[in-house]
């Protein structure tokens, strides 16, 4: 693979040559002093033993956002919930006031800190997990584009992204550090087949979960949870999802019928992605005679209700059957072969 020179054209979409540009940025001396310098290397340490404070608050949050990755396999479940903790950690309103732990640490301690470290910390604070490709990468440097708002980083790589290489995506936080930023060791890379899958998804997502004014970028880190179940769900059922398009068209009709009508404000789109997939395994495992879709899109809708969300504004057999224009003895039957997958 070709290495970037001096002269070439910076990764970053300024339109100037590197050395001009970006180079200056991974040859600069560090910014810190020792004392700062010790502080950072501190930092994360303390943000961690502070946020011990809100453990009541946290275990609750965490095993119900990490269950979903069970089914995976170890190292991989490992990567999402470890994901999963900083989200909790950096974004998600846990403190006093609607602060997050990561801000109420600052609040806390800022005053300790000189104030070129205080102005670093507000980098911290301004932190989001993102969704990159990887436009360049050679064996020291690499460049990444957010995949939404199209802002690129030029970045030494570390040990934790050696293995990434061009065309690549990852998901994770960009880290403040005193040499630049720095993706962490808590990446995700993507392979591309899951990669493309998630932009469908992520569609699906905006669709029905994006709030009036929001960027793509605010959703993306409001709902992080749901993004990591989506991927998680794509990576453990990708071989189940490849075989949608196997389906008879009664099938097919099935999923458009069943995706058409479903209250999207009571089901989130996790739980439409849990639906299709055990449709695809019942109709490939079952082979159902479908001659009216509405019976089965309404069994599937209140299988989803029992079996996929909390259950707090779930839908009866009685009101599937008078929503998709069938009986309620025909739901409860077709329920009933649904729950045999």
């Amino acid at each position: 693979m070709a290495t970037l020179r001096r002269n070439d054209p910076c990764l970053c979409g300024s339109g100037k040559k590197y050395k001009k540009c970006c180079l200056h940025k991974v040859e600069a001396k560090p910014r810190f002093d020792e004392p700062d310098q010790r502080a950072f290397n501190e930092l994360l340490p303390r943000i961690f033993d502070h946020s011990k404070r809100f453990d009541d608050e946290i275990e609750p949050i965490y095993a119900k956002l990490t269950e979903q990755f069970e089914g995976m396999q170890k190292r991989d479940g490992e990567a999402f919930s470890q994901l999963i903790f900083h989200w909790i950690l950096f974004n998600k309103p846990i403190a006093s006031g609607g602060e997050t732990i990561l801000s109420d640490y600052t609040e806390n301690y800022r005053k300790g800190y000189s104030e070129k470290f205080q102005e670093f910390l507000q980098e911290w604070e301004a932190m989001q997990p993102e969704f990159f490709r990887v436009t360049y990468a050679d064996e020291k440097n690499m460049a990444l584009e957010n995949m939404f708002s199209g802002e690129a980083h030029t970045l030494e790589k570390t040990p934790a992204s050696a293995y990434l290489k061009e065309n690549d995506s990852v998901i994770g936080y960009l880290y403040p550090t005193p040499d630049g930023k720095a993706l962490g060791n808590d990446a995700l890379a993507i392979p591309n087949r899951i990669a493309e899958s998630f932009c469908e998804a992520w569609d699906g997502i905006k669709k029905h979960a994006s709030l009036d004014g929001e960027t793509d970028q605010e959703l993306f880190t409001r709902t992080f949870p749901d993004v990591l179940e989506v991927l998680s769900l794509l990576v453990s059922a990708q071989g189940v999802l490849n075989q949608e398009d196997e389906l008879k068209e009664s099938g097919k009709k099935v999923l458009a019928l069943f995706h058409s009508e479903l209250d999207w404000t009571r089901v989130p789109y996790t739980g439409y992605l849990k639906a299709k997939i055990h449709w695809i395994r019942f109709v490939r495992a079952k082979e159902p005679r479908i001659q009216k879709p509405e019976t089965f899109a309404a069994a599937l809708e209140y299988w989803t209700d029992k079996h996929v969300t909390d259950g707090t504004a779930a839908i009866s057999q009685k009101a599937a059957a008078e929503k998709y224009g069938v009986s309620p003895s025909t739901v409860s039957s077709k329920y009933k072969e649904l729950t045999q997958v």
